[in-house]
């Protein structure tokens, strides 16, 4: 099998990028709720805020490193 170089090129590093954010936003939003409803655990934009910058970088290290 060849791949023809004249080709549509599909641009999958797009459609991760996308499919991590919505990911890392669903875990974030997830985190900021249930400390919301518990009060007690933390406040809701630190740990939101940690787990977006923790996610991001990992995010950032798995793409850059190849």
């Amino acid at each position: 099998m060849q791949t023809d170089p004249n080709g549509p090129c599909r641009n999958d590093r797009v459609y991760l990028l996308l499919l991590a954010l919505a990911v890392i936003l669903l875990i974030v939003g997830g985190l900021v709720y249930v400390t919301y409803q518990h009060p007690a655990l933390a406040d809701p934009l630190a740990v939101g805020g940690t787990a977006a910058a923790v996610l991001v970088t990992g995010l950032g290290f798995a793409i850059t490193k190849r």
